[in-house]
């Protein structure tokens, strides 16, 4: 850690102690906005449908819940959310040639210590809750359109809403030399989204199953569920070379913290160097926020300011004072590096030291080094900072906190 010490005149530190406001979200209000989407929050038990509880639709399952090969009725969502957001996926990948929507929701073991009916909802929430907030009817399939119970997990929508979708566990016979059917899974002639279980040996590469969607045009499709070498789907396509699949899956989503959920379907997206600190010798971007700290439970008012260095980082002040204060209580310095992303937080890494040799810090710790997870807002006037890699907090962020949100000061 080099613990570069900025050098900065102290009436420019005084200028942004001074200038700082109360116009960053309270610790309450933010909790209050997570808890829309937190799973076992009490608004979200108002506002997220809990997956795959809705009545029974007449058809008859297995214990895995894999239906059996009478016709399955249609599993339309069941709020009004969710049938907005089918419909809107739908329209979204309706363009000619395509068939089917399809997104990856990652690998499950079938080992669920609650039972497949209560594990895989939760499973689901945890590891998909961006996906379920983009796409709520997802959480609504219920088990008479889940295909199998274990295996790597994809939700497929025939674009057709009467398109017919069969689904079977298929094999090739070295001796016929020619694909074997082994188990039909799934036969449904509504053309309702399902979720399928396929690539049960744990190979995403290697094709076990065999999905066959026919419009009511009498277009017909077959796919192989399968995942390349980067972990994407591997599309279907026809023999012109027309993708007859559109994946709608959001890849960027799926290894981020999960307590940044609400922000990622908000629309907060990954943060640039430039959007975070400005580009030019003079350029700089300060983010405020106000806590409660101490036993005495004063506010206390911090201004994170990054200054441009290369394309990678560049130099970083925190400061601090006492609500109403006139003079600046203390200063942290350091650096800073990005990793850029967009569709997913970005990774900041920031090394602050304590600059302030007379007194010791009252609140956070003398030395700062870890990396964080940032997202800025489409406006660009909001920034949320995550919970740091190795736990370390900023000083201006609890032991124990998630999610911080800082407002740019215009």
């Amino acid at each position: 850690m080099k613990g570069k010490t900025v050098k900065r005149a102290l009436a420019l530190a005084l200028a942004m102690a001074t200038s700082l406001c109360g116009c960053a979200m309270e610790p309450q209000e933010l909790m209050d906005l997570l808890n829309t989407v937190r799973p076992g929050s009490s608004q979200s038990t108002e506002q997220q449908p809990d997956a795959l509880q809705y009545p029974d639709e007449g058809g008859t399952s297995t214990p895995d819940g894999a239906p059996s090969l009478d016709s399955v009725p249609a599993a339309g969502p069941g709020t009004e959310e969710g049938r907005q957001s089918l419909q809107w996926l739908r329209e979204r990948i309706g363009f000619e040639g395509t068939m089917f929507g399809v997104a990856y929701l990652g690998y499950v073991d079938g080992l669920f210590e609650k039972g497949f009916e209560t594990g895989f909802p939760q499973w689901l929430q945890e590891t998909n809750g961006v996906m379920l907030g983009k796409y709520p009817f997802i959480a609504e399939i219920n088990t008479n359109h889940i295909a199998g119970g274990a295996g790597h997990l994809y939700c497929i929508v025939p674009v057709d809403e009467v398109a017919t979708l069969v689904i079977n566990r298929v094999y090739w016979n070295e001796a016929t030399q020619r694909e074997e059917v082994e188990e039909v899974l799934y036969r449904s002639e509504a053309g309702a989204p399902v979720l399928l279980f396929a690539n049960l040996d744990d190979v995403p590469s290697l094709a076990d199953t065999r999905v066959t969607i026919t419009d009511s045009a009498s277009n017909t499709c077959d796919w192989y569920p399968t995942l390349d070498e980067q972990g994407h789907i591997v599309p279907c396509m026809a023999e012109d070379g027309i993708y007859s699949s559109a994946d709608f899956t959001e890849y960027g989503w799926q290894n981020s913290p999960a307590a940044l959920n609400t922000w990622l379907v908000q629309g907060y997206g990954g943060i640039t160097a430039e959007g975070l600190a400005g580009w030019g010798p003079d350029a700089m971007s300060c983010w405020l926020t106000k806590v409660l700290v101490g036993e005495e439970g004063r506010n206390v008012e911090f201004t994170l300011v990054f200054y441009p260095g290369d394309k990678r980082g560049g130099t970083v002040d925190l400061y601090w004072a006492y609500e109403g204060a006139f003079s600046m209580g203390g200063r942290w310095g350091g650096e800073w590096t990005i990793e850029t992303a967009l569709d997913t937080p970005s990774q900041v890494t920031i090394s602050l030291v304590y600059a302030n040799e007379e007194q010791g810090p009252s609140f956070g710790e003398a030395v700062i080094y870890d990396t964080y997870p940032f997202l800025i807002d489409p406006s660009g006037m909001k920034l949320v900072i995550g919970a740091g890699a190795d736990g370390i907090p900023l000083p201006f962020m609890t032991s124990d906190e998630e999610v911080h949100l800082l407002t740019r000061d215009e």
